[in-house]
C-alpha cells in the first residue's frame, strides 16, 4: 500500500509551533494548561510515528530491518494516538473545574479503563496479529480487532461531547464551540482515514484542532500577568467563577503583602516583581512537597491565591515552614531595613461562601477585619461579622439606595477666623440601610467607584444641594456658600457643565454660592475632560477646593496654576501638629498657600487647643467636631440660626 505522507509532513511543524508557543505564551501553569501540553506532545509523537511508518513502508518488499520499525512505530502510534482522546477529556474537566470528578484513584481507573482495555489488546496483537501485521512482501496490514480503537475513540468522543453538553453553561460561548470543534475535526479526519487508509490526513486535521484550540480557548494573554509571569487575577476569578458552578470542594488560599506599597518603593518595580515571583516558587516548591494539586495566581500589586483540590489539607500546619523559608532568602534585604508582612486567609468553598462574589469580597477584604499582628485566619470567621456582611451586599445596598432615594445630605458648619461665625458648611452624604442601618461614606464610598454608581450617587448630590441653597434665604442665615464633593467620575463627564448650569437655572442659585471640592485622587489623575470641566465651570463663577491636602503627593507649582480658591488641610496633618516636626510642616505649608493666594480650611478640629493654634498659624477656616459634627438639613439650619442670628447679613 502507498500511502500520502505529505499531511503528515506538515502536521509536524504545526505541533513544534504549538509547544514552542505554549512556553513563549507561557502556557506552563495549572491543569488546563499542563493537560493540553500533554495532549499535544502524545499528538505530536503520534504524528511523527505515524509519518516514519508512512516513509518506510512506502517502498516493497521490506526489509527485516524495515519491519522491525514499522512495528516498533505502529505500536507507538496506537499507544499515543488512544491516549490523545483521554487527556483531552481531562482537559475538558479542567477547563470546567470538574477535576474533582477524577481525583479519587477509583474514578481515575475508570476513566482510563477503556484505554488499558485497548493496550492490553495492543499487546495481545504481539502475539496474535489480531490489530495489525507488518510484512515484508504486504507491509502494513489492519486486523479484525483495529475497530475496537475506532470504538474507543467514539465512545471517549460521546463521552466528551455528553460532558460538554451537561457543562455548557460554565464557559463561554466561543470557549464552547472550540472545545467541541476539537471532537468534530477529530472525528472528520478519523472517518477519512479510515476510509482512505493510504491518506494520512487524521493528524493535520487534530493539528489544526489543537491549534484553535489555543487560540480561542486558553488565550494566556489574558490571563497572564505581564510582571511576574504568573497566572493572572483574571484568570483567578475565572477559576472561582467555574469553582462555584461546579460544586467543587475546593480551598482557597489568599497571601497579602500588607506593605506591599512600601515594599515596591524601596525595591523597585524589577526586584519587587522578582521577590513576589520568587515567593512564588518558594510556595510552588513546599505544595508540592507536600503532594498538593494546586494552581497559583498573583493580583497586582499584593496578592499570591492559591486554589488546592486537596480540600482536607492543614494548610496552615505548613505556615510557619513556608515562612521560614520565605525569611531565609531575604536576610540580605531585612538587614538592610525591609520587612515583609505576609497575611493569609484560607477560604473552603463551599462552607465558608458559596457564591463567587463572596469569595472575591473575602480576599478582598479580610486584612482589614483582623488585628494586625495576625498572620493566618479563617473565612469562616470573618464572613459572620456585621462589617463583612455589609461589604458583601454592598452593590445591592447601593443599587436599592438608589432606587428608593435612600441617601441623605448632611452639613458641616465651616467657622471663619476672620469673620468669626459660620460663612460656609461641607456637604456630605450619608446612607442609612433599612437592613443594616447606618453605613459609614468610608465604606459605601469605595463601593460605589469599583461599581461605577458614582454619577447617579453625584446627581444626588448635586440636585440636593441646589435645591437646599435655592430653598434658604443665605444672606438672612449669614452663609456665604455651600461646599460640595465631585467625584473623578463625574469630572470625567462631558456633560458635567451642563448639568450644573441646568441646576444653577432650576432652583435659581447664583455661582458664587456653590463652592466645588475635588481631592487629590481627581487632581493627580486629571485628564484633558477634567480639566476643561473645571475650567470652564470656574470661567463661569463657580468656584473650586483641593479637599484632603496632605494625603497625597501635590506639587505646589501645579496646585498654583489651577484654578482653586481654597485648600482644605486634612486632619492627619491638624493631629501631626501636635509635634515640633509636624508642627513645623504645618506652618511651611500655611505659609506657602498664603504665597500662592490660596484660602486655607482645616480639617478634623476637636479641641480648643487645635483651634488657638491654627488661629495662631493665620488659617482662615475651621471645619471639625469642635464646633459640630455633620447635620442633617434641618438641624444645621436650626444651628446657623443660632448661632449666626446676631451676625447674620
Amino acid at each position: 500500500m502507498d500511502r500520502v505522507v505529505y499531511l503528515d509532513i506538515v502536521a509536524v511543524p504545526i505541533y513544534i509551533m504549538i509547544l514552542l508557543s505554549a512556553f513563549v505564551r507561557k502556557m506552563v501553569y495549572g491543569h488546563s494548561n499542563k493537560l493540553f501540553n500533554t495532549m499535544v506532545v502524545s499528538s505530536f509523537i503520534t504524528a511523527v510515528a505515524d509519518l516514519v511508518c508512512g516513509i518506510v513502508a512506502s517502498d516493497f518488499p521490506l526489509s527485516n530491518m524495515d519491519v522491525v520499525v514499522v512495528t516498533v512505530f505502529t505500536n507507538i502510534y496506537y499507544i499515543f494516538h488512544n491516549l490523545t482522546p483521554v487527556i483531552y477529556l481531562l482537559f475538558i474537566m479542567s477547563e470546567t473545574r470538574t477535576w474533582y470528578h477524577i481525583s479519587t484513584n477509583h474514578r481515575m481507573m475508570i476513566t482510563f479503563s477503556l484505554y488499558f482495555m485497548l493496550m492490553a489488546l495492543l499487546a495481545v496483537n504481539i502475539f496474535t496479529g489480531c490489530v495489525f501485521t507488518v510484512t515484508k512482501t504486504a507491509g502494513y496490514q489492519r486486523g479484525w480487532a483495529i475497530y475496537a480503537f475506532y470504538i474507543g475513540a467514539v465512545l471517549y468522543s460521546a463521552w466528551g461531547i455528553t460532558y460538554l453538553i451537561r457543562r455548557r453553561r460554565m464557559l463561554r460561548t466561543s470557549m464552547w464551540v472550540s472545545l467541541l470543534l476539537m471532537y468534530v475535526f477529530n472525528g472528520t479526519g478519523v472517518l477519512i482515514q479510515m476510509l482512505m487508509p493510504d491518506h494520512l490526513v487524521e493528524m493535520l486535521v487534530i493539528a489544526m484542532a489543537e491549534l484553535f484550540t489555543v487560540l480561542l480557548v486558553l488565550r494566556p494573554e489574558d490571563y497572564i500577568d505581564n510582571s511576574t509571569g504568573l497566572p493572572s487575577y483574571k484568570g483567578f476569578c475565572t477559576e472561582i467563577r467555574k469553582i462555584a458552578n461546579s460544586h467543587n470542594r475546593e480551598k482557597i488560599i489568599v497571601m497579602r503583602f500588607i506593605n506591599a506599597s512600601q515594599l515596591r518603593r524601596y525595591f523597585g518595580d524589577e526586584k519587587y516583581f522578582e521577590f513576589v515571583r520568587h515567593t512564588g516558587d518558594i510556595i510552588s516548591r513546599k505544595c508540592r512537597e507536600k503532594g498538593l494539586i494546586f494552581d497559583m495566581y498573583y493580583e497586582q500589586p499584593s496578592k499570591l491565591l492559591l486554589i488546592i483540590d486537596n480540600y482536607d489539607f492543614d494548610f496552615q500546619s505548613m505556615v510557619a515552614e513556608l515562612y521560614a523559608a520565605m525569611m531565609s532568602d531575604i536576610k540580605e534585604l531585612e538587614s538592610k531595613g525591609a520587612r515583609i508582612i505576609p497575611r493569609l486567609c484560607e477560604i473552603n468553598y463551599p462552607e465558608d461562601a458559596k457564591e463567587a462574589d463572596t469569595i472575591l469580597n473575602i480576599m478582598q477584604q479580610f486584612h482589614r477585619m483582623i488585628p494586625y499582628d495576625q498572620m493566618y485566619t479563617y473565612a469562616r470567621d470573618i464572613i459572620g461579622t456585621d462589617s463583612f456582611r455589609i461589604k458583601n451586599n454592598m452593590e445591592n445596598i447601593l443599587k436599592r439606595a438608589i432606587r428608593d432615594r435612600k441617601f441623605e445630605m448632611y452639613y458641616q458648619p465651616i467657622y471663619s477666623v476672620k469673620d468669626g461665625r459660620f460663612i460656609s458648611a461641607e456637604a456630605l452624604i450619608r446612607l442609612t440601610d433599612e437592613e443594616y442601618g447606618f453605613i459609614s461614606p468610608a465604606l459605601f464610598i469605595p463601593a460605589a467607584e469599583r461599581n461605577g454608581l458614582m454619577i447617579p450617587i453625584g446627581d444626588f448630590v448635586l440636585e440636593s444641594v441646589f435645591r437646599f441653597i435655592g430653598e434658604h434665604d443665605f444672606n438672612e442665615l449669614g452663609l456665604s456658600y455651600i461646599e460640595l464633593n465631585l467625584s473623578v467620575a463625574q469630572c470625567l463627564q462631558g456633560d458635567l457643565f451642563d448639568k450644573i448650569l441646568a441646576l444653577e437655572k432650576k432652583y435659581g442659585v447664583a455661582p458664587v454660592r456653590v463652592n466645588l471640592e475635588i481631592t487629590e485622587t481627581t487632581y493627580e489623575n486629571m485628564g484633558e475632560m477634567t480639566d476643561i470641566n473645571i475650567r470652564r465651570l470656574s470661567d463661569n463663577g463657580f468656584s473650586f477646593s483641593l479637599d484632603d491636602y496632605g494625603t497625597g503627593y501635590s506639587n505646589m507649582q501645579r496646585i498654583s496654576k489651577l484654578p482653586l480658591k481654597i485648600i482644605k488641610i486634612d486632619k492627619t496633618m491638624v493631629d501631626d501638629m501636635a509635634s515640633s516636626a509636624g508642627m513645623t510642616v504645618l506652618r511651611n505649608t500655611v505659609t506657602m498657600m498664603k504665597d500662592i493666594r490660596k484660602e486655607i480650611v482645616c480639617e478634623g478640629i476637636e479641641s480648643a487647643d487645635q483651634l488657638e493654634k491654627l488661629t495662631e498659624l493665620g488659617v482662615d477656616f475651621i471645619q471639625g467636631y469642635y464646633f459640630s459634627k455633620p447635620l442633617p438639613e434641618d438641624k444645621f439650619v436650626s444651628f446657623i440660626q443660632e448661632h449666626n442670628l446676631p451676625h447674620s447679613a
